[in-house]
């Protein structure tokens, strides 16, 4: 029989939710490409963030940039940078490309969190 540890406590349903979960298949090689326009970030964070992960789910090296003309940084899938953890930054768009000589498509997991 199920116990009820905190009685009427249920779902959270009022007030923001500020935490983020999207999973990104990046195959362009250029910042933007993915996208209709050319231009577009992979993925925007509607929140200024405490916390943020990125994590390359597939094989190869994933650049990333957070003003789609810089490189920021990059994940590879052979290295620690496998996932690279930001604490205290605040992140809202972010673009994605192959890096050259790697094949897409790359999956990215990208989580993020505000109190």
């Amino acid at each position: 029989m199920p116990n009820n540890n905190f009685p009427g406590i249920g779902y959270t349903t009022n007030g923001r939710d500020f935490n983020f979960f999207q999973k990104v298949s990046v195959t362009a090689t250029t910042f933007g490409g993915s996208s209709v326009d050319g231009y577009r970030p992979d993925i925007i964070i509607t929140f200024p963030t405490q916390g943020v992960i990125f994590l390359n789910e597939g094989s190869g090296i994933v650049e990333y940039s957070f003003n789609g003309n810089t490189l920021h940084g990059e994940l590879d899938s052979t290295k620690p940078s496998v996932g690279l953890a930001f604490d205290n930054r605040v992140v809202s768009k972010v673009w994605f490309r192959v890096k050259s000589g790697s094949s897409g498509p790359i999956v990215v997991s990208v989580q993020a969190w505000a109190k």
